[in-house]
């Protein structure tokens, strides 16, 4: 795989990053012209990524019982938004915005088809600054960043509000990025420490509906996929963004696996997981 990435054979990426059962067993940094050369000390822009960082502070936040029923109306968070006390919109919940099925913007019907939408994800950050009084950044920062040792980190801030995106523009190194998946491969934990609890991931990380690519379902802002095995399918939770970011969490495999790329590719989907497929679960013992 790696004499193909470098012979210009296989798929543009930057970097590659494997946790097996905890440890690093493979990192790697590809040079392109038009690029930055990158290594492990440079933070890499996770674009959508970032949503599923939020969803890890939804999490955080009801842990902490600031957030008490995802099926509550948007409007008891957001009462100052008239908007949502409309009669279309009166029946709009957090957890429509999670599973991106709200239908803002749409005359489609609310909670029934998936359809990514940034806006609904930047009002699950609204919400979380409603509810704890700190942007997305301060909580990532205080609640995952310092327990998980993350400390290069850059968060865009709209430039309007100077508030930080929820729906992209978090920049984190390469293992960095790593880190965030083996919190959620560990249910939670890092070092001894529920950061949020198990039973948060377990159903941000379940399929709660169906998407427009048929490789893919949606959960609470992590996509959910599979990957062909000797048993049949390898089933992964993954935070996807632009330009082919990718954190692939593989619990049958106790697995986590980043791709960062420079340039688009296809639907977010190849050609990063066809190097998953072919090269690094092949690789992968079964014990």
């Amino acid at each position: 795989m790696d004499e193909g990435i470098r012979g210009g054979k296989l798929a543009n990426v930057d970097d590659i990053v494997v946790i097996r059962h905890g440890v690093l067993v493979y990192e790697s940094y590809y040079d392109y012209p038009h690029q930055l050369n990158y290594d492990a000390t440079t933070r890499h822009n996770g674009y959508s990524m970032t949503k599923s960082v939020v969803s890890l502070l939804v999490g955080i936040a009801m842990d902490r019982g600031l957030i008490k029923d995802l099926d509550a109306p948007i409007a008891s968070y957001l009462p100052d938004y008239k908007g949502f006390r409309e009669a279309d919109k009166d029946r709009v919940t957090l957890r429509h915005l999670l599973t991106m099925s709200a239908g803002l913007g749409t005359d489609r019907a609310l909670g029934v088809r998936f359809e990514y939408n940034s806006v609904e994800t930047e009002l699950v950050g609204t919400i979380l600054k409603k509810v704890t009084g700190k942007g997305v950044d301060v909580l990532a920062q205080e609640n995952i960043f310092a327990p998980l040792g993350i400390e290069d980190v850059a968060w865009y801030k709209d430039p309007v509000s100077g508030l930080p995106t929820s729906s992209r523009g978090l920049s984190l190194r390469p293992r960095d990025w790593a880190k965030i998946g083996q919190l959620v491969l560990n249910r939670g934990a890092w070092d001894g420490r529920q950061i949020v609890s198990a039973s948060w991931i377990d159903q941000s990380t379940a399929e709660h509906i169906k998407t427009d690519k048929a490789a893919f379902s949606y959960g609470y802002q992590w996509w959910i996929g599979h990957s062909p095995d000797t048993s049949g399918s390898l089933q992964w939770a993954a935070a996807l963004g632009f330009n082919s970011q990718k954190t692939i969490v593989i619990p049958a495999l106790d697995m986590v696996v980043v791709f960062n790329a420079g340039r688009e590719s296809k639907n977010m989907v190849a050609p990063e997981l066809d190097l998953l497929d072919r090269y690094i679960l092949p690789a992968t013992s079964r014990d």
